[in-house]
């Protein structure tokens, strides 16, 4: 699907071009401290494959991919996906990566976070954004709570990690939550 460009007040999140990625994203999916909660990390990420990747969610009619770029410096950051989106119960999933290490710890992904759960509400209607969020990936789950997400659940020992089992934390926030 088309994303619309979303801005905030450090940020534009806007589609990725298949054609233009940067290195950096893909060294980010092949990073074990950057993708140590993502399941890409299973398998080696090369430019190809990225590419490859971001050209069919730009062409899915279920999910949107937006980069996220500081506003001013134009640098790409991290990206942000919603979906899929589930349009017959008005619900989609996100996630989310701050790829760039620099750009840890200063609020970006919740920044994204609020912008993209604002599209899903307003301009698409949904009733609710879930998350699904490895249970040692604390920082993740605070950006979310902080953003306005509870827990709605646990699916237990759901992810095998190198340092064992993980549960699963669903998160979700609904249309007209504070």
């Amino acid at each position: 699907m088309h994303c619309p460009e979303l801005l905030t007040a450090r940020l534009a999140l806007r589609e990725l071009d298949p054609d233009a990625l940067s290195a950096d994203y893909v060294g980010w999916l092949n990073d074990p401290a950057i993708n140590q909660y993502l399941e890409v990390r299973h398998a080696p990420q090369d430019a190809a494959g990225v590419a490859a990747f971001v050209r069919d969610i730009n062409a899915s009619d279920h999910s949107y991919l937006f980069g996220i770029h500081l506003r001013e410096a134009g640098d790409h950051i991290g990206n942000i996906k919603l979906g899929p989106v589930d349009r017959r119960n008005l619900r989609g999933d996100i996630g989310y990566l701050i790829g760039d290490r620099s750009q840890w710890s200063k609020g970006y992904a919740g920044e994204a976070i609020a912008a993209v759960t604002r599209f899903a509400f307003d301009t698409l209607g949904l009733q609710k954004v879930c998350a699904g969020v490895y249970a040692p990936n604390t920082a993740s789950i605070g950006t979310l709570r902080k953003q306005g997400f509870r827990e709605a659940g646990r699916r237990l020992r759901h992810w095998r990690t190198d340092d064992g089992w993980a549960d699963d934390v669903l998160m979700e926030k609904l249309s007209g939550d504070a």
